[in-house]
């Protein structure tokens, strides 16, 4: 009989332990919580958006605060609807460099009446963007790490980009990538043409008609623009003067860079341009051809073969007298 009461004794006790710990369990359930999701980033670049998860239980707003040095760079109220409880906020980080360096993010709440506020690190960078595409319409085929380097083209932003590049139609299209090692945050088709969705599960961006063209886009406002280019010479050193292009004929399909042309000239000056537009020129030297570049001067009278290559980060030309 002794032993029959311990055992019941230690069944109750057990049953009593298990009723408070789903009274607890019950009770972490209705609290009101408010955190950051572990797939929020712990360092970002300026002049970037910043994508920032929460995690909510039984709130329906809180304020979402960004701090450096005690100072407030950033502040917004997030409000939850329908319950919501993993919500995600996108940010837009100045190009700013008051910003670089140390900061907090901060989420504060109300719970039980008391203000609550919690805090996570992160590292706010220089400013030092890249930008590559990449995809079977391209040279690079659809792999990242082969993917062709875009250049900055706007001297007062660090988010807009731009290549020329020849597209095929039926390569099934392209993509652009923030780093040539994986799809993480790629950029595809967004919801309204020519506009763009960071996400690597979007769908490819497409290609209607094959030529060269240049390729600009703006990871800041999400869109991108294709511009079907021809290229001429120009210049008192070729037949039409500085009033006529010379046109040129592209070299090959995608992967190729390479215009060309065999045409009279005479002592000058000429420069390269894309549609018969000064908005497209190019000049320099001929081991560094740039665009807005100075004019290419030609010494002697005769038939020359020209060549422009605008590969990407190594424009050059070829003039050789025929």
């Amino acid at each position: 009989m002794e032993k029959i009461n311990k055992i019941t004794s230690i069944l109750l006790v057990a049953i009593l332990f298990l009723i408070a710990s789903c009274k607890k369990v019950e009770n972490g359930i209705n609290d009101q919580i408010v955190s950051f999701n572990e797939s929020t980033v712990t360092s970002i670049q300026i002049d970037n958006k910043l994508k920032v998860g929460f995690i909510a239980n039984n709130v329906t707003n809180f304020e979402f605060s960004i701090l450096k040095d005690s100072e407030v760079l950033l502040t917004d109220e997030v409000t939850l609807v329908d319950g919501q409880r993993i919500v995600e906020e996108i940010f837009d980080i100045p190009l700013n460099e008051d910003w670089i360096g140390e900061a907090f993010l901060r989420v504060s709440y109300m719970s039980d009446g008391m203000k609550v506020e919690k805090v996570r690190s992160i590292i706010f960078q220089e400013s030092n963007p890249t930008m590559y595409i990449v995809g079977g319409s391209t040279g690079a085929g659809w792999e990242p790490q082969l993917a062709t380097p875009l250049s900055l083209y706007d001297s007062e932003s660090k988010s807009k980009f731009q290549t020329y590049e020849y597209l095929d139609s039926e390569g099934g299209g392209f993509k652009f990538l923030p780093t040539n090692v994986d799809w993480t945050n790629a950029y595809g088709l967004g919801n309204v043409p020519f506009s763009l969705l960071q996400d690597k599960d979007a769908e490819n961006l497409p290609v209607i008609k094959s030529g060269f063209y240049r390729i600009r886009m703006d990871g800041k406002t999400l869109t991108y623009e294709l511009l079907d280019v021809v290229m001429g010479v120009i210049g008192d050193a070729t037949k039409g003067g500085w009033d006529k292009d010379t046109p040129m004929s592209f070299v090959g399909s995608k992967g190729s860079y390479l215009w060309r042309v065999k045409t009279e000239l005479v002592p000058g000056n000429l420069k390269f341009r894309g549609n018969s537009s000064w908005s497209i020129n190019f000049g320099g030297t001929l081991s560094n051809i740039v665009e807005e570049g100075s004019d290419i001067p030609i010494s002697s009278a005769g038939i020359y073969l020209i060549e422009l290559n605008l590969k990407p980060g190594e424009y050059t030309a070829v003039i050789e007298k025929q």
